[in-house]
């Protein structure tokens, strides 16, 4: 193995060693366990049998397998998908994820990822046979709530979550995340295939899974999970009661997020949202002001046409011209490493906010120059795991700063 890779590509490795039964959780184990999924990668048997709750064999597994992985191919298939990834360790990571029980080792991402696309989001889910009404309303509210500022988070599935993206996309300037049960450059479905270029033009189309990864039953709820963690609340668009836009909803909710519910004639399509609504889990939704009212947003007045003009576009499936906005972008965001820095009543704040141990540990890591977690280990005399949780909160605070070596610095100015 070449040790010349950084701490960021051995992520990208783990990851795409998750179908021998080193899952998500287990690979957390590893990473607190050393601090360090390089050092993970190359430990040997001794020391990887010292991890608690990870199975004998799925160690010898992980052994047997990580010979065959070869770090430049990691890379060079995202090179050649024109793909990206942002892993936990880095600072641009979203921190609405970590909410989640399982949140993803790496997102995998084509387009233009920003940050302050979660700054205001809803998510907007739904059944994938709509309604001619639904069809309508939903590009309308999404229109209406891109008007607003808002970002317009989906699945790009068949039916509601594409009528939620078309909506979006007459909107200039708009802002979009579709979230995919498969690799980012498997365009699934097929008739989608217009959204997905509009998006990865200008939006960005976004996914846990590696590329080259086809969609499996048991990811669409996976991919629920994320969709509910990067929106504010959830609009469902028509919901059938087992349609999995509901599993978007429970995961929501678990999050402490507002639901609201579109519905049109009471039949199969409807009936699972219907229930939602009646037992009060669901907010009811006739028009863009029922869900800016109860985010306490300004309420649009709205263009009187734009209706009409969905109505007439409705069975329009074709293609969608790409914009020139582009053409404008002065160029894509820069490395995923780099971050704002915190001023002196930010990083007051926010050691007020650490324990007495993890302000000893913040305090030996240097301002100016980066030090390695070994070195920091010998340093603090503090253990492994204790000192990687520490660290762990001090970068979802933002207080530290990681370089491609994995190792650590003060971030403030």
């Amino acid at each position: 193995m070449n040790n010349n890779f950084d701490e960021k590509a051995y992520w990208l490795a783990f990851d795409n060693l998750q179908g021998i039964g080193l899952g998500t959780r287990r690979i957390q184990l590893l990473y607190k366990h050393f601090a360090s999924l390089k050092l993970a990668w190359e430990a040997d048997r001794i020391d990887l049998l010292e991890v608690k709750n990870i199975p004998e064999f799925v160690i010898d597994r992980f052994i047997k397998e990580r010979q065959f992985v070869s770090l430049e191919e990691v890379f060079n298939k995202l090179k050649r998908t024109k793909i990206k990834a942002i892993c936990q360790i880095d600072l641009s990571y979203p921190s609405q994820l970590l909410q989640l029980k399982q949140p993803p080792l790496v997102l995998y991402y084509r387009g233009h990822w920003q940050e302050d696309y979660l700054t205001k989001s809803i998510g907007i889910v739904g059944t994938r046979h709509p309604s001619n009404y639904a069809q309508e309303k939903i590009q309308q509210l999404s229109y209406e709530l891109s008007l607003s500022g808002y970002t317009i988070v989906s699945g790009m599935a068949m039916g509601i979550d594409s009528w939620a993206h078309r909506g979006s996309l007459k909107v200039q300037n708009n802002k979009q995340i579709a979230v995919l049960a498969n690799g980012v450059d498997q365009i699934v479905p097929s008739s989608s295939r217009d959204i997905y270029e509009r998006l990865i033009e200008e939006g960005v189309v976004i996914s846990e899974y590696p590329p080259e990864t086809q969609p499996e039953k048991g990811y669409f709820p996976a991919r629920n999970r994320i969709i509910a963690a990067f929106s504010q609340a959830i609009l469902i668009g028509e919901a059938g009661k087992n349609s999995g836009s509901l599993i978007t909803a429970e995961r929501a909710i678990e999050l402490k997020k507002p639901i609201f519910g579109l519905v049109g004639i009471p039949n199969e399509q409807t009936e699972g949202i219907f229930k939602w609504i009646r037992k009060g889990m669901a907010k009811l939704v006739t028009g863009t002001g029922d869900i800016l009212e109860e985010l306490k947003e300004p309420i649009l007045d709205t263009d009187s046409n734009m209706l009409k003009q969905l109505s007439e576009e409705r069975y329009q499936q074709k293609a969608l011209p790409i914009n020139k906005l582009t053409q404008e972008r002065k160029s894509e965001k820069k490395c995923e490493n780099e971050t704002k820095d915190l001023n002196t009543e930010d990083l007051s704040s926010k050691l007020d906010e650490l324990t007495v141990k993890e302000k000893e540990i913040f305090h030996k890591i240097p301002f100016n120059q980066f030090i390695s977690i070994d070195k920091l280990i010998e340093e603090t005399q503090t253990p492994i795991a204790k000192l990687n949780s520490a660290i762990m909160k001090l970068q979802m605070k933002k207080l530290i700063k990681r370089d491609m070596s994995g190792s650590i610095s003060q971030n403030h100015s």
